[in-house]
């Protein structure tokens, strides 16, 4: 027995993001530059948002109720899936100048979130002023891959096989 309880076919190319939204419903993003919301009770796809760039990360908040997603193209996006806006860009923030291969949200504050990418950097953000990041690490030698944050915590994994702690003021 493999364990699996469902499966979701419906990207043409590698997931490369997933998270939960709710009890019931996921998120995912793929290089098929599709975010696809999934109801997990009736094992299906209620909506797609097609973007014009690979995605590589995702993270939901459910404090701002706003999806982040990071792609191909240095950008980080913000959506808000309700209704028929869901489908469109909220926000655009702009500051790396590499593939934005993970995001997330404080678990503290709906306006924040950290994103981190190829260009070495992880960015610190205040949605209320998506024109600027609020602060930048940039303590890796390599891409960094992975950013995790729990209240003025920052932990960050790179392609320099290190992992960094660090806090944000």
């Amino acid at each position: 027995s493999s364990g699996i309880n469902a499966e979701y076919g419906g990207h043409s190319q590698a997931v490369t993001g997933c998270c939960w939204m709710d009890n019931s419903q996921v998120v995912t993003v793929s290089m098929d530059m599709s975010v696809k919301f999934w109801d997990t009770q009736m094992l299906t796809c209620t909506k797609t948002i097609a973007i014009a760039t690979a995605l590589q990360s995702v993270a939901w908040s459910d404090k701002s109720r706003l999806l982040a997603t990071g792609a191909s193209d240095r950008y980080v996006r913000l959506f808000d899936p309700r209704g028929a806006s869901g489908t469109l860009v909220h926000c655009t923030l702009i500051g790396h100048s590499l593939w934005v291969p993970s995001v997330t949200w404080s678990k503290d504050s709906e306006y924040e979130l950290i994103s981190g990418s190829y260009d070495t950097s992880v960015l610190l953000w205040d949605t209320r002023n998506p024109k600027s990041f609020l602060q930048r690490i940039s303590s890796h030698e390599d891409k960094v891959l992975a950013v995790a944050w729990e209240r003025d915590q920052i932990l960050s994994g790179g392609a320099d096989n290190k992992v960094h702690l660090s806090a944000f003021k």
